[in-house]
């Protein structure tokens, strides 16, 4: 987890992708108890794979009330998912 200000941004590898929904639990519950509030329509989740990886790993179901988006900005930074162009490689 990395905190900046009031932004925080989880990190979770693939092959914990099921515990995502307990993290969000986890902060919510310190938001809570440190009297602040996690704003679920600020919240979005974006998947990174390795497209070189065989074979392709599924993408794990969305969390509720949670958008899944393609591109975030953190900090000031820009990350987009590319599409993968096949006839490149």
């Amino acid at each position: 987890m990395f905190k900046y200000a009031d932004d925080t941004y989880i990190v979770i590898p693939a092959r914990n992708t099921q515990s995502r929904g307990s993290e969000l639990d986890n902060v919510s519950k310190w938001a809570l108890a440190n009297n602040l509030r996690l704003n679920k329509a600020k919240c979005v989740e974006i998947v990174f794979t390795d497209s070189r990886r065989k074979p392709q790993i599924c993408q794990p179901p969305t969390i509720p009330d949670i958008q899944r988006v393609t591109s975030v900005s953190i900090l000031g930074v820009l990350l987009l998912l590319l599409p993968v162009d096949v006839r490149s490689r």
